[in-house]
C-alpha cells in the first residue's frame, strides 16, 4: 500500500516527536551516574518548564500580550503534562514487572 504524501509527514513528525523525547530520557539516564535522580526529575521538570516559558514567548507579539496570556498557556501545558504524565504512570502500572523484573 502507498502512503499518502500526508501521512508520510505525519509519520515523520510522529518518529521525530519519540526521537526527541528519548534524547531527552537518554540524558536523564546519563545525568542519574552523577546526580540523586529526584534531583534529575527536579531539573528535567524545571528545564521544560523553562522552555515553554520561552516558547510562548516567541509567539507572543509584545509583553503585554504574553503577560494577558500567561493564564491559558499555563493551563493548557499544565493540561498537557498530566495527560502524559499519567498516560506513563498508567504505562508503568500495567507493565511493572517487565520494566523491573528484579522487583517481580
Amino acid at each position: 500500500l502507498h502512503l499518502s504524501l500526508r501521512r508520510q509527514r505525519q509519520m515523520c513528525i510522529r518518529d521525530r516527536f519519540w526521537d526527541i523525547a528519548d534524547t531527552f530520557i537518554h540524558l536523564a539516564n546519563e545525568n542519574c551516574k552523577g546526580a540523586e535522580r529526584g534531583q534529575v526529575c527536579a531539573a528535567m521538570m524545571y528545564a521544560a518548564a523553562r522552555f515553554n516559558a520561552f516558547t510562548a514567548s516567541v509567539d507572543a507579539p509584545n509583553g503585554a500580550v504574553y503577560k494577558s496570556e500567561l493564564e491559558p498557556a499555563v493551563a493548557y501545558f499544565r493540561t498537557e503534562f498530566e495527560k502524559m504524565l499519567r498516560e506513563n504512570f498508567r504505562d508503568y502500572a500495567e507493565n511493572f514487572k517487565s520494566y523491573h523484573p528484579e522487583k517481580s
